[in-house]
């Protein structure tokens, strides 16, 4: 039954456009290329196909179809992966083994009855008038509180508790999806009491925790003014970004992500119709939480909040999105409008959405607002405050990730404290001594690294699939033993004995005969396809010839030169041995290899 639906859901979703939710893609043929996800690197290795719905990292190794890559980006099970492409293909899953019902599913589904219980409160008790009240003064309409799922948790210690119970779930259950706390004695009790309910949801629109916040400010002493999820099998705060699922959309036609701090600035934004906005929820953007932005937009817009704390935590977040290329610019709110006190996007909104976003479309590079705040701070004819500008912009221009970028910024500091460039230049490298900066590489324990012998006979034969014309000149130039990877040699095999059964290349029938032998090899022949087009898109007929001969002869080098080099170091023993049959036997293979390596 499994596999049937799994079938069914591949036959109605297409992988270019499932991948292309997540990262940009751009045309290569008949197939589509992009920088991976997955590994860090600065030329497109990442390959999908549309005609064989696979997906393949010529950096990395990784690929696969819809749902590896569901499961790999998302960090999902299977069982998670077929229920998300099953509601994006429209198909209602039948009865599922209990078995592959995981543990986050269950967990996803505890969270999604409680923000119906919590929405069904805000609406319907009495207790829930101050919420009412409150959402009522932020201006919120009955569809955007319905869009984010907005609810009310009672003053009672376990309503929630005994709500969920009446549903089967078993206390373990609802304790581990963060909803409930477990007092000294063991005794459960509902984590959130009297306050507003912001469901925080995964970029799929799942409800994986929530925000609580005290409308009550007498009693902010018990508990603060906020209350979170915590930590849970389906909640990761470094990972999960307030309002994404929304927003991401309009973030990928803008180009652009605005970050606001706090989860109303977001909500309010998105309902005055200026939606690509999502919250940092008052904490500092993660190096992922950047990362999976940036599937999205390199260009980052920040509003800063006027209190002190908020710049603290923007500041690392700019920190880590520097680090990773980002584009940043700093949204610099009005003062006051209409003789009102601007304090937030929010309020900005309340006196005109356009005030709004004039706001965004004014904002200025981070490195223009780092100049213009550390001048403003200091006397620029004074020598020693010279000193104290050109050691607080050098320490942000160091965190620039691009030269090029760095040195017009070295440049026009060095223009306007009237210094020798040089002299910041030297500077600059000893920054960099005393704090180098910590960049993520990608991990090369994981990643197989291939022979430049695998790497040959994969193109060779990716050449050779994709233009098949070259076939004859391939099998009479490439023996099957020059083939190190055993499946490439199957593979070779297969096209070998049907072009001499058939005189002809038929990539459906050698497709059929490799399926009948290891499915893992149609995959493999499929991927071949994908590096052709990755690395040979726009040669032409006698390129693409040159190639094959070229690359057949570096090949056959290749193992001449490793033969040379056993023999070399067996004719040192056999001379330690001295051994002269084997040495004279040993000399005639050497000069063997060594005409065909000449004659190459």
């Amino acid at each position: 039954m499994i596999n049937s639906q799994t079938d069914e859901i591949k036959s109605k979703i297409d992988i270019v456009d499932l991948i292309s939710e997540y990262i940009q893609l751009k045309q290569a043929g008949a197939n589509w290329k992009a920088c991976c996800p997955f590994h860090n690197e600065k030329t497109p290795s990442f390959m999908v196909s549309r005609e064989k719905q696979i997906w393949h990292c010529f950096g990395c190794g990784e690929g696969g179809d819809a749902f590896s890559f569901v499961q790999k980006i998302e960090n999902m099970e299977f069982p998670e992966a077929l229920r998300l492409l099953a509601q994006k293909a429209g198909i209602k899953l039948k009865k599922i083994d209990p078995t592959l019902t995981s543990q986050r599913t269950k967990l996803l589904d505890i969270n999604k009855l409680a923000a119906e219980y919590f929405y069904q409160v805000l609406f319907k008790s009495q207790e829930a008038q101050i919420a009412r009240d409150y959402i009522k003064t932020r201006q919120l309409t009955k569809l955007t509180i319905d869009d984010f799922k907005l609810g009310y948790a009672p003053d009672s210690w376990d309503t929630l508790l005994n709500f969920l119970r009446k549903k089967n779930y078993k206390d373990n259950d609802i304790f581990l999806a963060g909803l409930v706390v477990k007092n000294d004695k063991g005794k459960l009790y509902d984590r959130f009491r009297k306050r507003l309910i912001f469901p925080i949801c995964d970029n799929n629109s799942n409800i994986v925790g929530f925000t609580a916040r005290i409308l009550d400010q007498s009693q902010e002493s018990q508990g603060g003014k906020y209350i979170n999820t915590p930590q849970t099998l389906i909640y990761n705060k470094s990972l999960i970004i307030y309002g994404l699922d929304k927003a991401k959309k309009e973030i990928k036609n803008k180009d652009l992500v605005v970050i606001v701090e706090g989860n109303m600035d977001a909500i309010t934004s998105h309902q005055a119709g200026i939606k690509n906005v999502i919250a940092s929820s008052g904490t500092a953007l993660t190096l992922e939480q950047l990362k999976i932005l940036q599937r999205f937009s390199n260009n980052l817009a920040l509003a800063f909040d006027a209190d002190m704390a908020g710049q603290v935590a923007a500041q690392r977040g700019i920190d880590n999105a520097l680090s990773i290329g980002m584009n940043i610019k700093i949204i610099q709110l009005p003062k006051e409008i209409n003789g009102q006190e601007i304090k937030d996007p929010d309020d900005c909104i309340k006196q005109g959405v356009d005030h709004w976003q004039k706001a965004i479309d004014n904002s200025i590079s981070i490195m223009d607002f780092y100049f213009k705040k550390i001048f403003n701070q200091y006397n620029n004819d004074d020598p020693q405050d010279k000193k104290q500008i050109a050691d607080k912009l050098l320490k942000q221009i160091i965190k620039i990730n691009n030269l090029v970028e760095q040195d017009y910024w070295l440049k026009q500091l060095a223009q306007k404290i009237e210094t020798d460039e040089n002299i910041l230049r030297e500077s600059l490298k000893q920054y960099l001594s005393q704090d180098k900066k910590n960049e993520e590489e990608i991990n090369f324990e994981q990643i197989k690294v291939k022979s430049k012998e695998e790497q040959l006979a994969e193109k060779i034969l990716a050449l050779t699939i994709k233009y098949s014309k070259n076939l004859q000149y391939v099998i009479d130039h490439l023996q099957i033993e020059m083939i190190i990877n055993p499946d490439l040699q199957k593979i070779y095999k297969e096209i070998i004995l049907y072009y001499n059964k058939e005189n002809k290349f038929d990539y459906t029938e050698i497709e059929k005969k490799l399926h009948t032998i290891n499915s893992g090899l149609v995959n493999q022949l499929a991927t071949l396809v994908l590096l052709a087009d990755k690395d040979f898109l726009n040669f032409n007929k006698q390129q693409i010839n040159h190639e094959i001969i070229s690359m057949i002869n570096s090949l056959k080098k290749s193992q001449i030169n490793k033969k040379i080099k056993q023999i070399q170091e067996l004719l040192i023993q056999a001379e330690k041995n001295n051994d002269k049959n084997q040495i004279e036997e040993l000399s005639k293979d050497f000069s063997l290899l060594t005409q065909q390596l000449n004659n190459l």
